[in-house]
């Protein structure tokens, strides 16, 4: 009978140690599970983004818009495009664009042989303008030329050293056996890498408050010039247009009201941005023939309202959204409200003005390039006359 105990009492013991053995497993595949559906994998780093980034916008693209990347080599598609963006942004995103007069875009390619077991694979390479009314009557290869690795070689390096345009080049690979040929025709898209707007005879000013920026007149009319660059120079295809008006900077405007032309009451102050307000005095701006042409209103922000009453039967004029100005000995006086602290907010204007200017941005959307320029109006000459209009010697 003891020994039937001891028996039991071990299967006893071993069922409870099978239990746990496999209660322990079941946690183990739980808490797996687990983390499988509520613990997401991280984000990629921000390098791989920012490299993602500048491969939009490809240095070579075959015809089916792929980018064909440094180092690699690839077979001889049927068409290819030269964007000219530096291909050193591909091994470093925030690389320096390359700028000698020795520049080019290379691309690697190789050409295939059938059949694979073809006693004889050499091959050359030539290339010539396919359709060039602009450059036809230059060497080709003052624009793109084909280097095999080696005599026969069926690798070779394309490089594009300058623009050419919408002219068309084609590249033909010939067997040295049978003389069989395909081609690859190569094009210019010219995808700009930087860009800048400068005034044509306007000259800019630099202060600490604005930086630098352009002081326009008032009632005039400006043109820039806009250059698009990359890698080879210049041939940069651009689309450009005018993406904003806006400005930077706040200010005080309310309700000015003068009864008799002697009492004069600021009331209903309220800071504004002057984005707000900068279609009021950048009139237009627009692209026309590659370059920016900005119109300017003839009104100064120190000057304006948005629009004006008159009561003539009490004699008093309302001037809305006006500019809060110092008080010039007219006899400004605050309005009914603490709040309308008139001397103040007058002052704080004061000291802000050297602050804001307005701004006008181009974009290129070939490139997705854009620049800002700061402008901000002054006074112009609006006419002239002599005291005297008869003279006596």
């Amino acid at each position: 009978m003891s020994n039937y105990n001891d028996n039991s009492s071990w299967s006893e013991r071993f069922s409870w140690i099978i239990t746990i053995v496999a209660m322990v497993l079941v946690a183990i595949l739980s808490i797996g599970l687990l983390c499988a559906l509520f613990i997401q994998p991280k984000e990629g780093k921000k390098e791989d983004t920012e490299q993602a980034a500048v491969i939009e916008q490809a240095a070579v693209t075959d015809g089916d818009g792929n980018v064909m990347k440094e180092g690699v080599i690839y077979p001889m598609p049927a068409t290819m495009s030269f964007s000219a963006v530096p291909l050193a942004q591909f091994a470093e995103p925030s690389g320096t664009t390359v700028t000698n007069a020795d520049a080019s875009i290379d691309v690697r390619i190789t050409a295939t042989v059938y059949p694979a077991d073809a006693a004889e694979k050499g091959v050359d390479y030539s290339v010539a303008w396919q359709n060039a009314p602009v450059h036809g009557s230059e060497p080709v290869t003052d624009y793109v030329t084909v280097t095999p690795d080696s005599d026969g070689s069926l690798a070779a390096t394309v490089s594009c050293k300058k623009p050419f345009g919408s002219d068309t080049i084609v590249i033909t690979v010939t067997t040295r056996d049978g003389g069989h040929t395909d081609t690859c025709l190569v094009t210019y898209v010219g995808v700009a890498t930087e860009m800048s707007i400068s005034g044509s005879g306007i000259s800019t000013k630099t202060t600490a408050e604005r930086g630098t920026y352009y002081e326009v007149g008032t009632s005039k009319t400006y043109t820039f010039d806009i250059s698009l660059s990359n890698a080879l120079g210049s041939g940069c295809s651009g689309d450009l247009s005018v993406t904003d008006i806006g400005g930077s900077g706040s200010l005080y405007f309310g309700e000015m009201r003068i009864e008799g032309g002697a009492f004069t009451r600021f009331t209903n102050m309220q800071k504004k941005d002057i984005s707000s307000l900068a279609d009021k005095f950048i009139t237009s701006a627009t692209i026309s023939d590659g370059k920016l042409v900005v119109t300017t209103a003839k009104t100064l922000i120190t000057n304006y309202y948005s629009s004006h009453e008159s009561d003539i039967l009490s004699g008093v004029d309302y001037y809305y959204d006006r500019y809060v100005y110092q008080d010039d000995g007219s006899g400004l006086v605050s309005g009914v409200l603490t709040s309308d602290n008139y001397e103040a907010k007058a002052a704080e204007n004061v000291a802000a003005l050297e602050s804001c200017y307005f701004t006008v941005t181009v974009k290129d959307n070939v490139s997705g390039l854009s620049q800002t320029i700061r402008l901000w109006p002054v006074s112009s000459v609006s006419g002239v006359a002599l005291s005297e209009n008869e003279l006596q010697f």
